[in-house]
Parts: structure tokens; C-alpha cells; sequence
């Protein structure tokens, strides 16, 4: 096997969606190696264990960066606790070694218990393309060398993290530009000199956007979509498409998948 799974989580997903969606990662594994890196123990693959922290960002990087540097594969795929994904998804193997390769072809499914429950169920997508880093394979030492690029820079200032755009997308990620004249461009290239040695964001975040910018990426699609599982704890919050339906091939209902109550038992 040339791939190895990084599973993350923040132990936070309520049950059976946790042990689920472990349930299937390990069965679709098909023998490939899994990494998880999580903040209370758990039995899935190799387990390194942060202890409890607080959600963000950066420490999601800091989890990704923990289990690629323990990973010995050519290839790493990415995977997230409250996704269900397919072996066909992780038989891809990137053609290029320089860019990030995310699965378009995936559903998201409402599992919430709080809101919108006649919607319990229900699969969705957007009718543009949506990537994710949960549908994300790439090459090991690519993606250690860019984490370890950020983490270097957003060690240093995290008020960086605020100026990202798709904070948690290697290739995808963008610095926030603002909306300013040219004048006011040409007097904060000046401060920024002035400063280049503080260390401060309006330093450091010159050299995070050329960072950025060199990221690349691409995309393939599965014959068979991934299940990416919105419920009541999601980190990047709700999310529905308006292309939607109550049933789909390979998966069929997700309420017979999950044994999710709630919802319309008609569908």
C-alpha cells in the first residue's frame, strides 16, 4: 500500500455517528495504514493523542502535521470523523506530486437533531463545485512541507489565520486582500519595511501570500460520492445544497445507513 489515511477528530461527535463513521473507514481501509490523531484516545490505526484543546484552525494544522511526519507512504488521504468515504476514493493516486487533488464528487447529508428535523436524512449538494480537505489526497512530503511553511508563519502571529480564506484548503487557500487606494497601498508596503524584522502579521503576511499562491491543486471524480455528515457539532457549521434527494446509489437511505431517527420514515 502507497497510501496512508490521516484520520483527525476533536472526540466531539456525538454517538453512533462517531463510532460509525470509524466503522466504515476502517472497512473501506482495505489494509491501507491509518493514522489518527485525536484529543482522547481511541482504537483506530495508529492513535497519537493531544490531549483536550480547543477547536481552531491552527491546531487542526497541527494535527494534519503530527500524522503526515508519522506516515512513511509516498501518499496521504485525508479523512474526518464525521465523513463516510469509499475504497474507490482511496485507490486514487495522484498524478502530480506538486499539487493537492480533492474528490468533487461527494453528498452532504443532514443528520442534525436540533433544526430543520423534517430534513433528517436528506442528501445534498451544491449545484457548483464544492472541495473540501476531508475529500483530500496529496503527496507525504508536499503536504508536510507546506504545513510546516504555515505552521512557521501562523506560530509566529495567529491573527494571520483570520486573513485566510479557506483556512483549512492547501491550494485552495487565499490572504484576504483589502480594498484600499493606491496611496494607502504604497504607505503599508513602506510600514511593512519598516517593520520586517517585528515579526508582526503586516510582515508576515507578505510572505504567507506568496506561500499561498504557490499551492496548487486539482480535482478528480469517484463513480461513488463520499457522505460528508452535517449535524449539531459540525466545525465549519451547517451546510445544505439545493440539489437534494432521500436516496442514493451504493448508500441508498441514510436513515437505514446510520439508523438516524427522526425524519420522514416515507422516504
Amino acid at each position: 500500500m502507497d497510501t496512508t489515511i490521516i484520520y483527525y477528530t476533536e472526540n466531539r461527535l456525538a454517538e453512533p455517528l462517531f463510532s460509525k463513521c470509524q466503522e466504515n473507514l476502517k472497512k473501506v481501509a482495505n489494509g491501507r495504514p491509518i493514522i489518527s490523531v485525536s484529543h482522547k484516545p481511541i482504537m483506530l490505526g495508529t492513535n497519537i493523542c493531544i490531549g483536550e484543546q480547543k477547536p481552531c484552525w491552527l491546531l487542526l494544522y497541527k494535527q494534519l502535521f503530527l500524522g503526515v511526519k508519522v506516515a512513511d507512504t509516498k501518499y496521504v488521504a485525508m479523512a474526518e470523523h464525521d465523513c463516510m468515504y469509499t475504497d474507490e476514493h482511496f485507490s486514487f493516486k495522484p498524478p502530480k506530486d506538486d499539487r493537492f487533488y480533492y474528490n468533487e464528487n461527494h453528498y452532504l447529508v443532514q443528520y442534525s437533531q436540533k433544526k430543520h428535523i423534517e430534513l433528517q436524512g436528506m442528501y445534498s449538494r451544491y449545484w457548483t463545485q464544492r472541495l473540501a480537505l476531508s475529500q483530500m489526497i496529496c503527496n507525504r512530503d508536499l503536504l508536510e512541507e507546506t504545513l510546516d511553511r504555515r505552521l512557521s508563519l501562523l506560530d509566529r502571529d495567529r491573527r494571520l489565520v483570520r486573513n485566510i480564506l479557506f483556512a483549512g484548503e492547501p491550494g485552495l487557500s487565499k490572504v484576504r486582500i483589502e480594498n484600499a487606494k493606491k496611496e494607502s497601498r504604497i504607505k503599508k508596503i513602506k510600514k511593512a519595511q519598516e517593520l520586517a524584522e517585528s515579526g508582526r502579521s503586516v510582515y508576515l503576511k507578505k510572505y504567507l501570500q506568496d506561500a499561498l499562491d504557490a499551492e496548487k491543486y486539482e480535482v478528480f471524480k469517484t463513480k461513488i460520492p463520499n457522505l460528508d455528515i452535517r449535524h449539531d457539532s459540525n466545525f465549519t457549521g451547517p451546510k445544505r445544497g439545493k440539489k437534494r434527494t432521500w436516496e442514493i446509489p451504493y448508500w441508498g437511505k441514510f436513515k437505514d445507513l446510520i439508523g438516524q431517527p427522526g425524519g420522514n420514515s416515507e422516504r
